[in-house]
């Protein structure tokens, strides 16, 4: 016996809401024709569907990509990094808890080993006369960092999936679809060690658009760009008897400005809009004059070491895009300036290495690198000059001098603690050579670099 199954497929939003609104439409017409013409059809996403640097997701704490995915009419979703690692952890186990949308995870669990608040390790859909589809979700692990930020535990990704197979066959599975929010390159990677087990990964993570399936080790392969410009669109031909896919067809849509609004969204993020107006509104700072960007930076060091109570603090230029106008200065002005999405760390640093950032600040190679991932935004911006709390030292000619910290002499052999971001933590991101073989203490703690830094205007509008 042969059936068909169409697989409407996205990933990667990040709260582009005015193209999410197009590309629902798309989906909610596409699925229509196909079950008017009798067609099995399905819809899944790779996940990033929420980005706390959008203002909607912030102030909604991310229900507004609740309501969103259900009025879209999605049969089931992955967990992204955005669903998981941004918020506190009480706030995920009760969005999942709450999305009528199944979040599918396998590969981390609550330190007891129990599933993370509503999730699912296997979802089976029975669609049409004989189709039994066995779903799963496995999410990009980032080493360590889920347990050490989260305390979640991480589980070995290719046994979960075999299991989750197995499970999935006793249940009647005769398709198998993998939802992945690993990446593209670890999707293909995946495929040899995974051939006989699943039929279709569903791809995300990694941005790619592939305007044609690729099948690999017997896998089909897709996934659909991301912010909301495709749709992905992939037909199968499946043996119910052997199950397995004897055949296959797909592509991508594009999607424009142009195209037409589905108006249930729109009535979703128009109410979302207007929480995020008020939430964004509240005043938390005055300043007689204008805040530049340099001087802006330098306030979030000063926020960073208040956080932390630490020696010292350092924030990259990059933490912001822009200063603020005077006057009296909102919530939403810290938020538009101050888009990414970093948590703020406590680490050491010897005098020297301190002291090796100074001069490191000076070198445009190093301020002017790139920086892509790590909750940055804007994407490809610059890491930037470095600012720095509670130290002071004299700059002449390009050479840094007469180092204090806290008005003590630096001590080149000493260890000082130090509040900052989580991208001056690694080399490789922040480009700064002198941040290598730093001790991280602690970012245990969720809220992110900007949250500290509106708590800290606030607490000083106050006072």
């Amino acid at each position: 016996m042969k059936e068909t199954l169409t697989i409407l497929h996205t990933n990667d939003l990040h709260g582009h809401y005015d193209l999410a609104l197009r590309q629902a439409a798309l989906i909610k017409k596409r699925k229509q024709e196909l079950l008017d013409q009798g067609e099995n059809v399905i819809v899944l996403d790779g996940g990033d569907h929420m980005d706390l640097s959008m203002n909607e997701c912030l102030a909604t704490s991310g229900a507004i990509h609740l309501e969103m995915l259900a009025a879209t009419g999605y049969d089931a979703m992955t967990v992204g990094n955005n669903e998981l690692l941004r918020l506190p952890m009480e706030r995920i186990r009760e969005l999942s808890q709450q999305s009528k949308v199944p979040w599918l995870l396998l590969n981390i669990e609550e330190a007891d080993g129990s599933q993370i608040g509503g999730t699912k390790e296997t979802l089976l859909l029975e669609v049409g006369e004989h189709l039994k589809i066995g779903l799963f979700g496995a999410t990009d692990q980032f080493e360590d960092t889920y347990e050490k930020k989260h305390g979640l535990r991480n589980k070995n990704t290719v046994k979960e999936i075999e299991l989750a197979v197995e499970k999935l066959r006793n249940d009647g599975a005769n398709l198998i679809i993998f939802l992945s929010h690993m990446g593209y390159h670890t999707d293909l990677g995946l495929t040899k060690e995974l051939s006989g087990l699943v039929d279709v990964i569903v791809g995300a993570h990694s941005h790619t658009v592939l305007n044609q399936p690729e099948f690999v080790s017997d896998i089909v392969v897709v996934q659909a760009g991301s912010f909301g410009k495709y749709l992905g669109e992939l037909k199968v031909t499946v043996d119910t008897d052997q199950k397995k896919v004897v055949d296959h067809t797909g592509h991508l849509t594009e999607i424009s400005m142009d195209d037409v609004s589905d108006p249930e969204l729109s009535e979703i993020v128009d109410r979302a809009r207007v929480v995020t107006d008020k939430f964004l509104s509240e005043i938390i700072y005055n300043s007689d004059d204008d805040i530049i960007h340099e001087e802006l930076v330098k306030l979030m060091a000063h926020s960073v070491k208040d956080f932390w109570q630490s020696d010292i603090g350092i924030m990259y230029g990059g933490a912001a895009s822009s200063g603020v106008a005077g006057g009296d200065i909102t919530k939403g002005d810290i938020v538009n300036a101050c888009k990414s999405m970093q948590s703020s760390a406590l680490i050491e640093l010897t005098g020297e290495q301190i002291a090796g950032l100074l001069n490191e600040t000076l070198n445009e190679e190093i301020t002017n690198r790139k920086v892509y991932g790590n909750g940055f935004r804007p994407q490809g911006g610059s890491i930037g000059k470095l600012q720095f709390a509670g130290v002071i030292w004299t700059e002449l000619d390009n050479n840094i001098s007469d180092i204090q910290i806290n008005g003590e002499p630096i001590d080149f052999s000493k260890t000082y603690t130090i509040g900052t971001g989580m991208p001056l933590v690694y080399e490789e991101v922040s480009g700064y050579p002198s941040v290598n073989g730093n001790k991280l203490i602690d970012y245990s703690k969720v809220l992110m670099v900007k949250d500290i830094f509106i708590d800290y205007l606030r607490k000083c509008h106050s006072e």
